[in-house]
């Protein structure tokens, strides 16, 4: 790896993120071109493989095997800018970075991921790992969710999914299949209600899973309700808003656990940027 401390500076081609789709992407440049000029920039030092979080949150794995170092994955000979990207120029060929950098470049590769908004859900942020409330969407807190999924001894268990795009699509599903699992072999199943609560239109958006996973859900005694988004919890009194996309009529939930999937977006830095369409 080369480092440079310049202000400005220039390569032929810059990936914006230094997760698996960057360096997956770095990797295949390296391998296909002769000493390519790659410019990596992720201000991490760890790598997180995200998918292993749902098999975290259901006791299979300790959160540890989910984190790397992230210069284990850089190719050798790529630069390794460990600062944020804070502007987008496509106009100018150029990036700008939180550390008052400026990167030009011929070829540009966002792979920048989408960001978790946990500020969308009045009553969520703070109140994780406690009074039931958990999520599998964070390195620290998807542990959290395991120990909820344990200690749970029965009553409503609400398992919900966004409107907006998110990391894998059926992650919100399979965290609530494993609790499903282990609250039938700690024999709770039968003094539990477990409810899926999504802002999509279905249990998935391709079709022919969808014809499955109803037959999942039916078999295995889940209740859900479609088109509606919570929109607010109220840790005290155990009760999760959630309202309806279509009429924008609320409906207030008991809750005696709770799997949140999180709203989520692009980072800031893309949406204030000309590759941003207007919506």
């Amino acid at each position: 790896m080369n480092t440079r401390a310049v202000n400005t500076e220039h390569h032929r081609i810059v990936i914006v993120g230094g997760g698996s789709a960057g360096i997956s992407v770095a990797a295949r440049l390296f391998n296909a071109l002769k000493h390519p000029d790659v410019a990596i920039i992720e201000p991490s030092e760890d790598h997180y493989y995200q998918p292993l979080w749902t098999l975290v949150g259901g006791g299979v794995f300790r959160k540890e095997r989910s984190r790397r170092a992230e210069k284990a994955f850089i190719p050798q000979g790529a630069t390794w800018i460990k600062e944020r990207v804070t502007e987008l120029c496509p106009n100018e060929n150029k990036v700008i970075t939180d550390g008052n950098r400026t990167i030009e470049y011929d070829y540009l590769i966002l792979a920048a991921g989408i960001q978790i908004d946990w500020g969308r859900i009045k009553g969520l942020e703070g109140h994780l790992r406690q009074g039931g409330l958990c999520t599998n969407y964070a390195y620290d807190q998807c542990e959290g969710t395991w120990d909820t999924i344990r200690n749970f001894t029965g009553g409503d268990a609400i398992f919900t999914q966004p409107s907006s795009a998110i990391k894998c699509g059926g992650a919100p599903q399979k965290i609530m299949y494993l609790a499903d699992d282990h609250f039938r072999k700690t024999h709770v199943r039968d003094k539990s209600t477990i409810t899926f609560i999504s802002g999509t239109p279905s249990i998935f958006s391709v079709k022919e899973y969808a014809q499955v996973l109803n037959q999942v859900i039916q078999r295995k005694g889940i209740d859900t309700l479609y088109k509606h988004d919570l929109v607010e919890i109220r840790p005290e009194s155990h009760e999760a808003v959630f309202r309806s996309l279509e009429t924008g009529n609320e409906v207030v939930k008991h809750y005696d656990m709770m799997h949140v999937t999180p709203f989520m977006s692009a980072p800031d830095f893309i949406k204030r940027s000309p590759f941003a369409q207007t919506a």
